[in-house]
């Protein structure tokens, strides 16, 4: 008996075809899709431990900084090691007697040759960590634009712009007196008229939990305190550049303004019966650009701050025989060679510029100095080789060779600041007084050096 066999139309075979691979289809974008979230997932987690250790690390190393910056209050064998305030209402004109005419002070010296201000690389849980602190002492306070005397308040705003005129001197972005002059009346301005400023009033630490309003409501005339220099940037002419370190297309060293000022330190540190505010920078560690801008050049001649940098630099002898002897070595594994640094302002008569100065024209001089230092930047700059990188073994021989590689975005960097005020000493100990706790940055820091043309 013969078997009849349907065969099923061409059509339908097609569309079973066509409805087979469209499946598939599906499922192959299904799998996609859940290897490609999983492989995000994956990249998220693995980002997220990554920047943990990392943060980790940086906590470690900040924790280690600070206790070398209280036992090099110990050391010092000072009862009062540090004279000076970070910005706090309560202790504006606090700070150290002494006499400016005679120069001096008491509280240990601060300068190059502490051990603090030696950058190092350390490996703290497996990461490399890469610590540069700077005292904050060495620059100017803006702060002193806010001054109530008339006169202290403008020559305050001749001193930023002099600041901001010198700090990018011989460079590709150097700042016009002009340009210079624009900033620093922005600076002012942006604090001490915010009732007509279009820009919302920032949240002040004392303010509570209040509002923008009623912050004016209590005191419609009070000037806004700054919490940070980037607050600057949106304002007219600051760029991002300005708070950025670069090199720029000549390769020179180009450096963030708020390496020269400063808001953190306390503008009144200076107490004197006729005094209502200060202008003290650290005389062994301020940068050129900060030194000159304090004075006009027809006031004070700028050989003296030249001199002053000579001397600074100027080879110490040691006994290096001595028990108590302790060599620095640099991020390099190099000794770092001792150099003089002022142990008090006495010391200025060691500059042959110095004598040359009459007597009632030191004194204002000395009343914008001092050796101490008592806030503090910390700069940990954390670096992850990425995958690419692995077998690599990189040994830096040069400051610069790092500060170049740090640029190249061959690797994960995370740069965190965090602002420290060490504060007392004595009997009642040192303490460390955290004023921005943690700050990331998206660049990594150049150091300010007194020579950069000898890199």
């Amino acid at each position: 008996m013969a078997q009849h066999v349907h065969s099923v139309p061409a059509s339908r075979r097609g569309a079973a075809l066509m409805l087979s691979f469209l499946v598939l289809i599906v499922i192959l974008m299904i799998c996609y899709q859940i290897a490609r979230t999983t492989g995000l997932d994956r990249n998220e987690a693995q980002r997220t431990r990554t920047l943990t250790a990392m943060d980790y690390a940086i906590s470690s190393a900040f924790m280690q900084v600070e206790e070398d910056l209280l036992a090099d209050v110990a050391e010092s064998g000072e009862e009062e090691a540090a004279g000076g305030a970070a910005v706090d209402p309560s202790l504006m004109g606090g700070g150290d007697e002494k006499d400016p005419a005679e120069g001096g002070g008491t509280g240990a010296s601060d300068s190059q040759m502490d051990a603090w201000a030696t950058p190092q690389v350390t490996e703290i849980g497996g990461e490399d960590l890469r610590i540069f602190v700077v005292d904050e002492d060495r620059k100017f306070n803006l702060l002193n634009m806010l001054a109530e005397d008339e006169e202290e308040a403008e020559e305050a705003l001749e001193i930023v712009t002099r600041i901001l005129d010198n700090c990018r001197e011989g460079t590709l972005a150097d700042l016009d007196r002009s340009e210079a002059s624009e900033m620093a009346r922005a600076m002012r301005d942006h604090m001490t008229r915010r009732n007509d400023s279009l820009l919302p009033r920032p949240q002040q630490l004392s303010s509570g939990d209040g509002d923008e309003e009623s912050q004016r409501e209590a005191d419609p005339d009070a000037a806004a305190m700054p919490l940070t220099m980037r607050e600057f940037v949106v304002l007219e002419p600051f760029q991002e550049q300005h708070f950025r370190d670069f090199f720029d297309q000549d390769g020179e060293r180009v450096h963030a303004i708020d390496q020269f000022l400063t808001i953190y330190t306390s503008p009144a540190t200076y107490s004197s019966p006729d005094a209502e505010s200060g202008y003290e920078v650290n005389l062994n560690t301020a940068p050129l650009a900060v030194l000159n801008g304090l004075f006009d050049s027809r006031e004070v001649d700028t050989r003296l701050w030249d001199e002053v940098l000579a001397y600074r630099n100027e080879a110490e002898e040691v006994d290096e025989d001595e028990e108590d002897y302790q060599p620095t070595y640099d991020e390099f594994g190099n000794e770092v060679p001792p150099r003089k640094f002022f142990d008090d302002l006495d010391e200025l008569a060691e500059l042959r510029s110095w004598d040359t100065i009459e007597a009632e024209e030191q004194a204002p001089i000395l009343e914008r100095l001092v050796t101490t230092s008592n806030v503090f930047s910390i700069y940990v700059v954390a670096r992850k080789p990425l995958a690419n990188e692995e077998n690599q073994i990189l040994q830096f021989q040069s400051l610069r060779e790092r500060e170049e590689y740090e640029r190249t975005g061959l690797h994960l960097v995370r740069v965190v600041r965090r602002v420290v005020w060490r504060r007392g000493g004595g009997d009642g100990g040192a303490s460390m007084t955290p004023l921005v706790p943690w700050e990331v940055l998206d660049h990594a820091p150049l150091q300010v050096l007194d020579y950069p043309e000898d890199l």
